[in-house]
């Protein structure tokens, strides 16, 4: 799992999405195998080997905002990260995404918040779709 708070920005297929709050990242085992042996009760072979990466941007909603990402939407996801909120060493996450859902809530204590969901799409289906890049030099 990554979890990122206060990224900022986050950029998504060429479009800024500002005030977000929240980028979380997680992997899920979507078929398990599992094996056990003659010898006993103990587990002795475990793997993944289907899994799907699942991506959720939180962002707060401040003024009108028209230009919700609709499911079906595809394109790279990118955010810079630091420890502490620093600039450095920074690191850049990039993920090829597809948009599943857009979701709104609206509280007086939070305001107006905006959750999208995403599915990371590998290149193809051997590399992993979340790439962790160096961030220096880089705006």
């Amino acid at each position: 799992m990554v979890l990122v708070l206060n990224p900022r920005e986050v950029r998504f297929a060429g479009q800024v999405w500002e005030d977000v709050s929240a980028v979380v990242v997680d992997r899920h085992a979507q078929r398990k195998v599992t094996e056990w042996s003659d010898l006993g009760p103990q587990v002795v072979l475990v793997d993944a080997p289907e899994q799907l990466v699942t991506v959720r941007v939180v962002q707060q909603v401040a003024r009108d905002d028209v230009g919700t990402p609709v499911p079906g939407d595809s394109g790279e996801l990118s955010f810079f990260t630091a420890p502490s909120g620093s600039d450095t060493p920074r690191r850049r996450v990039v993920i090829e995404c597809v948009v599943t859902d857009a979701t709104h809530e609206l509280s007086i204590k939070n305001g107006a918040v905006r959750t999208v969901k995403l599915v990371a799409v590998s290149s193809d289906g051997i590399v992993d779709p979340v790439s962790i890049e160096d961030a220096d030099g880089m705006g």
